[in-house]
């Protein structure tokens, strides 16, 4: 009788975890009775589509709470977690499912996993693209909660003290930053499509008695002149390993120069005024 039931409910469209629920046996069970009956096309459909209605509201009720908790650490501000959530912003991504980080160099990509082992205390993932992008990421909804409340707070934290403004300028021009390199134009660019950004980039380098100027049209800021890139590259530079891509379309460089070689060159050219 139990297992003319199961087939006659498993014709009509139940699932195995049905059948198992309302006659109260065990799935094992079930699916040894109705193992050759086969569902329809039909059937399946409306089986996936309940599946996913039932997964809907069970990721509602979480509401960002993972199903197996992690323990991470959440430490207090300071000049290496302001650089980790600078580059989160800069380069990379906080969502609700958790984060990224993409950079082209591999010593800079190690540097963010380095942080997030250090600070948090967790191990990301590393990945090498098809592009030869590196692909730091972390897939937590509660890392990412905690990171996300980090990024909007990052920009009124850094004004506490010059040296978070100088590691978070450090984070930007290493991940937006470009440096033009003529006879006739020396420059360091960073380049952002957020205005706020870019003002508070402006402020904290006036901060720090570096000029420069903003090229909203470009959404960028802009450092010129001897003097204020000399102050750049003793002040914050480029990190070590961080290079012009040489295979890119318009570039300017057929080789890969890391970007702290060509910004001393261009200091050193203004006595010289030569060029590569």
């Amino acid at each position: 009788m139990t297992k003319e039931t199961c087939r006659k409910l498993r014709r009509k469209g139940c699932s195995i975890g049905q059948i198992a629920q309302r006659l109260g046996l065990s799935e094992s069970t079930v699916h040894w009775h109705v193992k050759d009956i086969a569902l329809t096309k039909a059937q399946r459909l409306r089986l996936r589509e309940r599946w996913r209605h039932i997964m809907a509201r069970v990721n509602a009720k979480r509401r960002g709470k993972p199903i197996k908790p992690i323990a991470f650490k959440t430490p207090s501000w300071s000049t290496d977690l302001v650089h980790l959530v600078a580059h989160l912003s800069f380069d990379g991504r906080i969502d609700r499912y958790g984060c990224s980080y993409y950079n082209r160099s591999v010593s800079q990509v190690m540097h963010v996993k380095r942080l997030f082992e250090r600070l948090l205390g967790v191990t990301p993932k590393r990945q090498l693209r098809s592009n030869g992008v590196w692909v730091v990421s972390c897939y937590n909804v509660q890392i990412a909660a905690w990171l996300g409340k980090r990024q909007q707070e990052l920009l009124q934290v850094v004004r506490r003290h010059e040296m978070w403004q100088r590691q978070w300028l450090r984070a930007l021009f290493d991940d937006e930053g470009h440096i033009h390199w003529s006879p006739h134009t020396r420059r360091v660019r960073a380049s952002q499509d957020d205005e706020d950004v870019l003002r508070h980039a402006r402020q904290f380098l006036a901060g720090i008695r570096i000029k420069s100027r903003l090229d909203l049209g470009a959404r960028a800021v802009e450092i010129t002149g001897r003097e204020n890139l000399s102050e750049f590259k003793n002040r914050i530079n480029f990190s070590p390993g961080i290079r012009v891509n040489a295979s890119r379309k318009n570039g300017l460089w057929n080789r890969s120069f890391e970007k702290r070689t060509l910004l001393a060159l261009a200091i050193n050219s203004y006595k010289q005024n030569t060029a590569l």
